[in-house]
């Protein structure tokens, strides 16, 4: 979707508002996660967007397609795509910035370059001028994580990435890519969202199952004290009735006769 928008007074308090508050496209999911917000919130840092499957890696591939031809035609090495990635490591790449976060609620990074070129020329900056950044020929990628609590023990997970041209030329030139693109990116958020979701529910559904652990074996001990309090008492009564009562007997029995 194309529009100039201002933000909502609903979404005043998101943070990515500080940094990219115009815009001329934008893309937003959203999914309800079986999770607290800061099980969510974790999760979300952390799951490894290199395992949201098949689809996703083969549509990676066909995009990185102008790239390998590039580098084959020039002869220069290509760079091979990491292991694991995941938002967490954002502040470790030299394309992408980390703009800003509120702990257990939104995480904002961005990226200034000519996405819409087969080889992307990314352009490093400071989060700190990332707002006010307008050469002309490129664009500004800002992108939100966020977290809302969503009734007991659930969370409504929001991913929205919003971009911004420098001039004319280059909107005209990024709306023909976005066409193309769009569709592509929008999926790509979907299944991220869904890998975030699956680790936090599991991660929920596990510390669950560690707390009702945990309280079983709370009360273990207080039952394996009342057997050994029931063990000791029955211990003394078969000493008293079977030791202690007979011989007591007999002493008695000898004393009379002395």
């Amino acid at each position: 979707m194309f529009t100039n928008a201002e933000p909502s007074d609903a979404d005043s308090a998101m943070l990515i508002d500080q940094y990219l508050p115009r815009y001329d496209v934008t893309t937003s999911r959203h999914v309800v996660v079986d999770a607290d917000s800061g099980t969510t919130y974790d999760a979300m840092l952390t799951a490894d967007l290199m395992k949201l499957g098949p689809i996703v890696r083969s549509l990676g591939r066909l995009r990185d397609v102008p790239r390998v031809l590039s580098h084959r035609i020039r002869g220069t090495p290509r760079t091979p795509p990491p292991e694991r990635m995941r938002f967490a490591d954002v502040t470790d790449t030299t394309e992408w910035t980390h703009l800003d976060e509120v702990p257990g609620a939104e995480f904002v990074f961005g990226a200034v370059g000519k996405f819409w070129q087969p080889e992307i020329e990314w352009r490093q900056i400071e989060s700190e001028a990332f707002p006010e950044f307008d050469e002309p020929g490129y664009a500004k990628l800002a992108i939100s994580l966020s977290v809302r609590p969503y009734g007991e023990q659930r969370t409504l997970l929001s991913y929205e990435a919003r971009t911004a041209t420098t001039d004319d030329r280059v909107n005209r030139n990024f709306q023909r890519y976005w066409r193309l693109i769009g569709p592509f990116a929008g999926y790509l958020m979907s299944r991220a969202l869904e890998r975030i979701k699956a680790d936090a529910e599991a991660r929920a559904k596990q510390e669950s199952m560690n707390s009702s652990t945990e309280a079983e074996n709370r009360s273990r001990p207080n039952w394996s004290r009342r057997r050994v309090t029931v063990t000791i008492v029955s211990l003394v009564v078969a000493v008293y009735h079977f030791v202690l009562r007979p011989w007591y007997r007999r002493w008695e029995t000898n004393g009379d006769a002395a």
